[in-house]
């Protein structure tokens, strides 16, 4: 059975009339007549009752009819979904998110919604340093992420650069500062999450340290400010964060912290989306110039 013999009988069924079907059709009546003499040879059933007089469908035809009008919906929605897809305009488009990269990559997604409503975006938050194992099996398409890359395996293009910040408790002698260096807080105990995590932020904190000659006083290694353990330590007064301002999240605020500029010349860190080499499909691609569209200068700073 194709396709077409079935849009030659809903012809016929809804006219009860093979030569005004024939004519919807384009073709001759003969031919028309063949084909659904073929259909119920295929099918084993008869379709029409036919004599001079008039033409009626078979309870056999009834049924056909109802289940035909489905098919050939549901073979438009096929045809369909086979050009959206070509054109990037349907699937599924997987991205990961390091810590407080949030709110900029919602407006590459609210952007990309916009332009493919059919294609479903799933966002899940992974570590930067577990992005790049991700995109290599396929568990995501699109990372966003800070170093490092894997440039070997994957494709990356610079979105901007992240001022760091000092995280301080709101009592905290240098919590009104409108920035801080480096040598103000040496001397405070700081956390500093688990390097595994992110190991290219992890490095550059203690990179400022090292370059000036200074020692941080490590006392946590498993808890961020925009965390709740890590932001009761500060609040506490225990400790000191310091780190990309995006990462700290203000919702915290309750607990008494304080946000100061960390003003040093390196301190800041590239923000990168990263995907596969040789990418190809189409949903990933139009996902990419979403990207684009939105990240339009090569390279932005925020605090």
């Amino acid at each position: 059975m194709e396709l077409r013999h079935v849009r030659y009988f809903i012809a016929v069924a809804e006219h009860l009339n093979f030569r005004k079907a024939a004519e919807q059709l384009h073709i001759a009546q003969p031919p028309l007549s063949r084909q659904i003499r073929q259909l119920e040879d295929d099918l084993g059933v008869v379709l029409f009752v036919r004599n001079k007089r008039r033409v009626e469908l078979t309870k056999a035809g009834s049924a056909f009819l109802e289940e035909a009008r489905k098919l050939v919906v549901q073979a438009g929605h096929a045809t369909q979904a086979a050009r959206y897809a070509k054109k990037g305009e349907s699937g599924v488009v997987k991205i990961g998110l390091a810590s407080g990269l949030g709110g900029v990559v919602s407006k590459v997604v609210f952007d990309y919604c916009k332009r493919f409503p059919a294609v479903q975006v799933e966002c899940r938050d992974i570590f930067s340093n577990l992005q790049n194992e991700s995109l290599r099996r396929n568990e995501i398409d699109v990372g966003f992420l800070r170093p490092p890359v894997d440039q070997a395996v994957l494709d990356c293009e610079l979105l901007f650069e992240e001022n760091f910040v000092v995280v301080l408790p709101k009592g905290h002698r240098l919590a009104k500062r409108r920035s801080l260096r480096l040598k103000d807080v040496a001397d405070e105990p700081l956390i500093v999450f688990d390097r595994s995590f992110s190991s290219g932020l992890y490095d550059k904190i203690l990179g400022l340290y090292s370059r000036q000659g200074l020692t941080p006083h490590l006392t946590v290694t498993h808890a961020e400010a925009h965390e709740e353990s890590g932001a009761i330590m500060v609040a506490s007064g225990k400790a000191i964060f310091l780190g990309a301002g995006a990462i700290v999240n203000r919702s915290v605020s309750g607990l008494e912290l304080a946000w100061v500029r960390l003003d040093e010349p390196e301190a800041k860190i590239e923000v990168y989306a990263a995907w596969r080499k040789g990418e190809e499909a189409p949903a990933v691609l139009t996902f990419l110039d979403s990207v684009r569209r939105v990240f339009k200068s090569p390279a932005r700073q925020i605090a």
